[in-house]
């Protein structure tokens, strides 16, 4: 058995302070106590698993809240669009003349046609309508609505997209067959 200045010395020797000693001598494990060795390597794997699947929804929500919003903005580009033909009467009068009719052969299938989106291109339903009559001045209306479903397998999440412009005619239209009256 060591004597209290033997310890003294050795710690001193190594470099501790008579406090550290102590301390480093309270942490060990006393006599006859192995510690046991533990296995973690499937640890990392079991984890990975459990938080892939909540991690893949959010992922795939990000990207089909994407896609939905690209077609809301297509379809609002349309409709301003359409607006803005049905105001100036397809560009019929314009000076010069237009290359390009819109009315040809009618706005709601130029309009259909204009969606860069395919999905949006199928579904979309366009009005044309004239709120207080078909003269100059009263305003035009171009709606497009169109159906969109956050997760299409199971149809989670299914809601209508909505879009429309509104302008003043500068020209009486005569190119564009539309019903008088409020929009549906």
């Amino acid at each position: 058995m060591r004597s209290s200045w033997q310890k003294r010395d050795r710690a001193l020797r190594v470099g501790r302070s008579r406090a550290d000693s102590r301390i480093v001598a309270s942490v060990r494990a006393p006599a006859g106590h192995a510690r046991k060795s533990t296995r973690e390597s499937g640890q990392a794997v079991v984890e990975f698993a459990l938080i892939v699947f909540p991690l893949l929804m959010v992922v795939a929500g990000i990207i089909r809240f994407g896609i939905g919003l690209n077609f809301w903005l297509d379809a609002q580009r349309i409709a301003n669009q359409g607006a803005r033909w049905a105001a100036v009467n397809c560009g019929q009068n314009a000076t010069p003349p237009a290359s390009f009719n819109p009315c040809d052969p009618n706005l709601e299938t130029t309009l259909r046609n204009q969606a860069l989106s395919s999905g949006l291109r199928s579904s979309t339903q366009i009005s044309i309508c004239f709120p207080n009559g078909r003269v100059p001045g009263e305003p035009v209306t171009v709606r497009l609505t169109a159906p969109f479903s956050m997760v299409p397998i199971i149809g989670f999440g299914s809601f209508t997209l909505d879009a429309d412009a509104t302008m003043r005619l500068e020209l009486e239209p005569t190119e564009i067959p539309a019903e008088v009256g409020p929009c549906p």
